[in-house]
């Protein structure tokens, strides 16, 4: 009998090679009008799907392959001979390849086209989820390809003979996740719809419906700890827009890559001079700003000598080869950067387990963060608004200097990314003291003292940051005992006067913001 492969494509890319491969297998293609038209220009021969079933396309070609000689001969069972009797009977080809893929819905939520949601309906597909879908169910005998690089895998398989099972699974499982992103995202899109109606604007993170499909992207060496299992999974849109590479090294552990994004996340932030920022278990221990890369890192290493072992170090311009000298000079687990010269990939490709990773730091951020607990998920807006402290109400009498302001816009920005209650002395080229994770407040000041004394950091005349406000003034006087001359902290306590009379008793800048920057 015949053999027949259903070809409606929107994306044509490579499907004039592939229809041309599989005619030269001895396929008979069907094809709907528009894929129809570009392979008869190409001399492919084609079978239009209304002369094929009898039954023109209608509604605007809202129906054209929704019919019985289209699906029964996707889904008849080759092995079954009743089914084999019935589409002989009634003039059915078995359809052997299903060639679809979708109408651009989720492209054009994002355009100007998203925001009529009348005229979207225009791009929610239905034959071609029905196709696939049919396909799909029908795997054993009917091969289901939604996507183009697929097409040479296909036309391999083929031209050997038998196509695994093994094969026509992947292509099945890839149409059914294909097809729960797309009807996720008309749900996502529609429910939101719905709830703003009579609003001006119904783009949220936050719709009623939620979630995302996830694609297992990269198995690790183990979780948080050897006896846990993990693995890295990437939401279906991101897989082909990966923003970051691994260039050399060891594979990527579940905590390589927790302390990856959040040393890749604080590079971001500190755009404009070159910047090293070293990390340790989700915590910077050492940031260091200056007028070219290599010296940032020395003051980098300097703020931490002691933590500065073994950790994950980002930066924010190329690393070049003096960079790179310095950084073998110590064990470092993972090196960060948006480029690399030739020559620092020399020096630093002699380190066999050292992880080198290229970043774009102009890569579009997300836009939620999703955490799991007891029977629930929970899911927030990314801590993106980072306000400078020059922008601040200066709520003592004495104003920061121009100095000052340098570093407490600094240190503000960083303490945005330690864990709380988090406190984080600086001057204007590093970090000089970080007491993070604490209890208490105040037990955050005496460590962020203590590790700044430890390592003969010299506070005097630094500034200092904190991520909540001071629920005393406890905090403000141990650190400006230390030798701090102005403070930024969030405004909201209770005692905010007491604090603010216990800054002018001391002679020191307070600068009060409106946000705050807790990281749980």
């Amino acid at each position: 009998m015949q053999r027949a492969a259903l070809i409606s494509v929107t994306d044509k890319t490579g499907v004039v090679e592939f229809a041309r491969g599989l005619t030269d297998l001895g396929f008979k293609i069907l094809s709907s009008s528009g894929t129809a038209s570009l392979l008869k220009e190409n001399g492919v021969p084609v079978l239009m799907v209304e002369d094929y079933t009898g039954s023109p396309e209608i509604l605007d070609g809202r129906v054209k392959t929704l019919h019985p000689k289209i699906h029964g001969g996707i889904l008849g069972k080759r092995t079954d001979k009743s089914h084999l009797s019935e589409m002989e009977q009634h003039g059915i080809l078995p359809i052997d390849l299903v060639v679809v893929n979708l109408y651009p819905f989720t492209q054009k939520v994002s355009g100007p086209e998203g925001k009529d949601p009348a005229g979207m309906v225009n791009f929610i597909d239905i034959g071609g989820p029905a196709m696939l879908r049919a396909a799909s169910k029908n795997h054993e005998y009917v091969l289901p390809i939604i996507d183009s690089a697929d097409y040479g895998i296909v036309l391999s398989a083929l031209k050997v003979g038998e196509v695994p099972l093994t094969l026509r699974r992947k292509l099945a499982a890839k149409v059914f996740m294909t097809l729960a992103n797309y009807d996720l995202q008309v749900a996502k899109y529609y429910s939101e719809v719905a709830e703003s109606e009579g609003r001006n604007c119904f783009v949220s993170p936050f719709n009623p419906v939620s979630g995302v499909v996830l694609v297992r992207s990269q198995e690790l060496r183990y979780g948080e700890n050897p006896h846990q299992r993990a693995h890295l999974y990437r939401d279906t849109a991101a897989v082909e827009k990966k923003s970051w590479q691994q260039l050399h090294g060891k594979e990527l552990s579940y905590n390589n890559l927790l302390d990856f994004d959040a040393a890749l996340k604080l590079a971001r932030d500190l755009s404009g001079r070159p910047t090293a920022c070293i990390f340790k278990h989700l915590n910077p221990c050492g940031v260091g700003r200056a007028d070219n890369l290599l010296q940032a890192l020395q003051l980098a290493k300097k703020g931490d000598p002691r933590s500065h072992f073994g950790g994950v170090i980002s930066f924010n311009s190329e690393v070049t080869e003096d960079v790179a000298s310095e950084l073998t000079e110590g064990f470092v687990e993972i090196v960060i950067a948006p480029r690399y010269s030739s020559g620092a990939l020399d020096v630093l490709n002699k380190r066999k387990n050292l992880r080198i990773m290229e970043a774009n730091l102009s890569a579009a951020r997300a836009d939620c963060e999703i955490r799991v607990i007891q029977d629930g998920i929970l899911i927030q807006e990314v801590d993106a608004k980072i306000t400078s402290p020059r922008l601040g109400k200066v709520v003592s009498k004495k104003k920061p200097s121009e100095s000052e302001l340098l570093a407490l816009d600094f240190a503000w920005t960083v303490c945005a990314h330690v864990k709380s209650n988090a406190i984080v002395l600086a001057n204007p080229e590093m970090i000089l003291g970080v007491g993070a994770g604490q209890m208490s407040r105040v037990d955050s000041a005496e460590l962020a003292i203590s590790r700044a004394q430890l390592h003969g950091n010299s506070l005097k005349g630094a500034v200092a940051a904190s991520d909540a406000f001071f629920p005393f003034p406890d905090s403000l006087e141990k650190i400006v005992a230390a030798g701090i001359t102005a403070v930024v902290a969030p405004a909201g306590a209770t005692r905010d006067a007491e604090v603010i009379a216990a800054a002018d008793n001391l002679g020191i800048a307070l600068v009060f913001m409106d946000e705050r920057h807790f990281r749980h």
